[in-house]
């Protein structure tokens, strides 16, 4: 199932008040797909979750990436919202793909 957080963290990336030392869009460039320009070949995992795509992400990005695209079709637009987002002192940047691999910086 795939599933986007509720609502942006404090601490997200795609924040006015982000503390992460890399930009959006150098975290981008990792899942940007080469072959398609605007596409991407996954999503950001927002750093409070472990499976859960980013808020900020998904806010921007949501028709960029297959599994956005595939959400929405079958939900009618609707997806899975977590209810909760969970504070972190640690802030991590993992991504996935369409293999569903994830990796940290």
């Amino acid at each position: 199932m795939f599933q986007v957080q509720a609502k942006s963290c404090k601490t997200c990336i795609y924040g006015k008040h982000s503390a992460s030392q890399a930009s959006p869009k150098q975290l981008e460039a990792e899942i940007t797909d080469k072959r398609m320009k605007g596409f991407f070949t996954g999503y950001r995992i927002c750093h409070n979750s472990d499976t859960a795509c980013c808020r900020g992400f998904w806010n921007r990005h949501n028709n960029h990436f297959q599994a956005g695209q595939i959400a929405q079709s079958l939900n009618n637009g609707k997806i899975n919202r977590l209810q909760t987002v969970q504070a972190s002192p640690v802030l991590s940047s993992r991504v996935t793909t369409n293999s569903g691999t994830n990796s940290g910086l």
